[in-house]
């Protein structure tokens, strides 16, 4: 596992961004969007890593 999508995570919180949602689809993929309000951007990330779904949802609670 590379990790590719928590650290697109971390960056987009250093950014600004916030997750304003996440939800969990039909075969287990993670969608998280994100939204930085003071520019008013959005993005979002998937992943299918089960390990790194749990870790991108960790991050995302502690904030």
């Amino acid at each position: 596992m590379d990790k590719r999508n928590l650290e697109r995570v971390k960056k987009l919180y250093d950014k600004g961004f916030k997750c304003i949602r996440y939800e969990d689809g039909e075969n287990g993929e993670l969608t998280a969007y994100f939204k930085n309000f003071e520019e008013e951007s959005i993005d979002s990330i998937q992943c299918i890593d089960k390990k790194e779904i749990n870790e991108i949802k960790s991050f995302i609670d502690q904030y």
